[in-house]
C-alpha cells in the first residue's frame, strides 16, 4: 500500500513536470493560448510553484495583455522573489501600461541580482526617457556604452531619446557611432 501510494505521488510529479515542460514547448512554437492552457493545469495542481504563473506570463506579454502579464509575474514573485527573468517580464508588461516608476523599480530590483544584464539596463534606461527622466537615461544609456562600446542598442535608445527632446546634434553624433 505504502510502494502505491509514493508511485502515485511520483506518477503526479512526472505528469506536473511534463504538463509544465508541453507548455514551454507550446510557448516556444508561438502557440500563446495553448500555452497558458497547460499552465493553467499545473497552478491547478501546484498553485505554489512560481514558472507556471512566470510562464503565463510571458505568454500573456507576447498575446499583448499587459495587466495579466502583470498579475502573473506579480504572483510568480510571491513564490520566488529570486529570479531575474520574472522582474524584466513584470517590468516590460508595467511599462507598456505606462507605469515607469513600477517598471523602473522591477528593472532596479532585477539588477540587483544580475547587475551586468545588458537588458534590463537598456530597459531601465528607456523607461527613464519614457518617464521624462532624461538625465537618468542619459545615464544608464552612457553606463553601458562605456561597458561596452560596441553595443548599438544603447546607441540607438540614446539618440531616439535625445531626439525626443530636440537635440539633433546628440543624436546625430550617436547615429554617426552606429553608422561607423
Amino acid at each position: 500500500l505504502l510502494f502505491s501510494l509514493f508511485s502515485l505521488s511520483l506518477q503526479a510529479q512526472l505528469n506536473t513536470d511534463r504538463v509544465l515542460s508541453i507548455g514551454r514547448n507550446a510557448l516556444y512554437f508561438e502557440d500563446y493560448v495553448l500555452s497558458i492552457q497547460y499552465f493553467n493545469q499545473v497552478i491547478q495542481a501546484k498553485p505554489y510553484l512560481y514558472e507556471p504563473y512566470y510562464y503565463r506570463g510571458i505568454a500573456k506579454v507576447l498575446l499583448e495583455d499587459y495587466k495579466g502579464a502583470e498579475e502573473d509575474c506579480s504572483l510568480a514573485l510571491e513564490r520566488n522573489p529570486f529570479v531575474v527573468g520574472i522582474y524584466s517580464c513584470r517590468g516590460y508588461a508595467r511599462q507598456q501600461l505606462g507605469d515607469y516608476a513600477g517598471a523602473i523599480a522591477d528593472y532596479s530590483k532585477g539588477l540587483e541580482y544580475d547587475p551586468v544584464n545588458n537588458q534590463l539596463w537598456m530597459n531601465r534606461g528607456i523607461a527613464y526617457a519614457q518617464n521624462k527622466e532624461y538625465e537618468q537615461a542619459e545615464n544608464e544609456f552612457s553606463l553601458l556604452i562605456s561597458r561596452q562600446p560596441g553595443y548599438v542598442p544603447a546607441y540607438l535608445n540614446r539618440s531616439a531619446m535625445n531626439l525626443e527632446k530636440k537635440d539633433t546634434v546628440k543624436a546625430l553624433q550617436d547615429i554617426d557611432t552606429v553608422l561607423k
